[in-house]
């Protein structure tokens, strides 16, 4: 094949597999926002349990920090 064929046999490589991509993205992005939210679950079940003032802090610091990361990423 040819330095033209290949180079058109590449571009239409790339435009088939660019919906392919974007969907595996799309999915990676749902399942990081479902980790987060579970972490986020676990930590607020965490804080219902009870706990010591020095893990009340640590709790409040990471919920903060996850749902910061959670408004950023999703939704």
């Amino acid at each position: 094949m040819n330095r033209c064929g290949l180079s058109l046999v590449l571009a239409l490589l790339c435009v088939c597999l660019s919906p392919a991509i974007g969907a595996a993205r799309g999915t990676d992005d749902k399942v990081r926002c479902l980790k987060l939210e579970a972490r986020i679950d676990e930590i607020r079940l965490r804080q219902r349990m009870g706990y010591t003032a020095k893990q009340g802090r640590l709790y409040k610091q990471k919920l903060s920090t996850l749902e910061a990361e959670h408004r950023a990423r999703c939704r």
